[in-house]
């Protein structure tokens, strides 16, 4: 009978190659049946979105086994300091497509050359449940035919199902359990649901409803659900297919301490809030953000493992002429800064991180205001733009700088694969003015000094600064 399903797969997947090879990608794109808003997504992304989806759809057929269940659990928690997520790589014993830190954990624990050795009820009921319903899925039985058309490929004996354990292995998914030390496989009876990352929004998907009173694999379609949330996996077992991100597992090790630029040495830090006048022009003013922390995880997405954070800041010049001498005008410029990852336990227990961002080398009083720009990175094409402005303190009348605004410059920004969240206008004179002592976000204290703390958005910061007085 098996040998049957793999010789009916066969054929199922020739004519899927030959009908798919006479359509041009548009009108291939347009024989699956989506839901509006994935319609607005590239092309390379909604490829992405219909694979994860039918995989996750495969998968809650795949677990209704309970060994396959208890195999993940094991693998997760073997294979994640966090405990919730694995790769599909690592779960089929593919060491060629496992994430490098995935398989320096097999490398530490010293079994790397039996990865593939003994039984592994995921990957055997993975590969059944295929063999037996994958013609169910038409976008994987695509992906498949176009995987086995390689020409690396093409030359290779190997068996079907040794191609669908490649095949798979090579779509980077990742299974991701949200909450998976609430649930025990070994005893769990209930239903199971798995859901997708739809790249397209965050807060929220669809998902399939999975039961599992009837034991085994049942090979039946699991019931949709249309909203499942971050609060739906606290109390249902969830299963998230999403894609691999390899920032994530990066976390897994201590990253160095940023160095902080070493400043004038006979600068001193600020303790006490001034005003910003009596630090004129001539004055160094070298601004620092020490540490920031996330308090919120509305940024983290759906089912999110991290947050990459991306700052950026704006500010004004005043333009020199080729002589040395101002011109009537001002330029606006964008100082991008390193990329700051958050774990959901940094911001469950809104830990402070060292950044040590030079915020300013030399915050001059004709940079009146200054912008903050937050973005979050994700796995998306297409770039995120924010425009606003900044306010010079320059009488271009007198050729003089003045403590007051007297102009201002639009400035944009853009950044590659990410997500707008929110800009902040920091103005010279607050700055100065609340350098130490509590307003709206408390105090940061750190070498017994109380910094005031501020924000952009969701991300909490303060200033240090460093003044050099240079004599007029």
């Amino acid at each position: 009978m098996q040998r049957n399903r793999s010789h009916f797969l066969s054929i199922l997947l020739a004519g899927s190659l030959l009908f798919s090879a006479c359509l041009p990608k548009e009108e291939l794109q347009l024989t699956q049946a989506d839901p509006i808003w994935t319609q607005t997504l590239p092309l390379d992304e909604w490829q992405q979105v219909e694979t994860a989806k039918e995989f996750s759809q495969l998968l809650g057929e795949v677990m209704q086994n309970k060994e396959a269940r208890v195999t993940l659990s094991a693998h997760i928690q073997q294979y994640d300091d966090f405990g919730d997520a694995v790769s599909l790589a690592t779960l089929l014993g593919e060491k060629q497509t496992m994430p490098p830190s995935e398989l320096a954990t097999l490398s530490r624990a010293g079994n790397i050359s039996s990865l593939r050795a003994g039984a592994n009820p995921f990957r055997e009921a993975l590969i059944q449940h295929s063999l037996e319903h994958l013609d169910a899925y038409p976008f994987l039985v695509r992906g498949l035919e176009t995987f086995r058309a390689r020409p690396e490929r093409a030359q290779q004996r190997v068996s079907l199902q040794e191609e669908l354990i490649s095949f798979f292995a090579s779509q980077g998914l990742v299974i991701h359990f949200p909450y998976e030390e609430r649930f025990d496989w070994e005893t769990y009876a209930e239903s199971i649901t798995t859901t997708y990352d739809p790249l397209i929004r965050e807060d929220w998907n669809e998902g399939f409803l999975y039961s599992l009173t009837g034991g085994g694999i049942s090979g039946t379609e699991g019931k949709r659900l249309p909203y499942v949330d971050d609060a739906y996996s606290l109390d249902q077992a969830t299963l998230v297919v999403t894609y691999l991100d390899e920032d994530f597992y990066e976390m897994n090790t201590t990253p160095p301490v940023p160095e902080l630029p070493t400043p004038a040495a006979d600068a001193v830090i600020l303790t006490y809030n001034v005003n910003h006048t009596s630090i004129s022009q001539a004055d160094i003013l070298f601004t620092t953000i020490p540490e920031v922390k996330l308090t919120k995880r509305d940024y983290i997405g759906l089912f999110g493992r991290i947050v990459k954070v991306r700052l950026y800041r704006g500010s004004s010049k005043v333009k020199v002429n080729f002589d040395g001498t101002v011109a009537a005008g001002v330029d606006g410029d964008t100082y991008r800064y390193d990329l700051i990852k958050f774990s959901k336990d940094d911001i469950k227990l809104e830990r402070w991180k060292t950044v040590n961002i030079q915020f300013d080398p030399d915050w001059d009083m004709t940079e009146n205001s200054q912008q903050f720009f937050l973005f979050t990175e994700h796995n998306l094409t297409g770039k995120a733009k924010a425009n606003a402005g900044v306010k010079v303190g320059y009488d271009f009348i007198k050729k003089e700088v003045t403590a007051e605004a007297t102009a201002s410059v639009n400035l944009e920004v853009e950044s590659e694969s990410s997500r707008f969240r929110v800009n902040t206008e920091l103005s010279r004179r607050s700055v100065l003015a609340y350098v130490v002592g509590a307003t709206d976000q408390g105090v940061r204290t750190r070498n017994g000094i109380d910094y005031n703390v501020k924000n952009v958005g969701l991300l909490h910061f303060y200033f240090e600064h460093r003044f050099t007085d240079i004599p007029g």
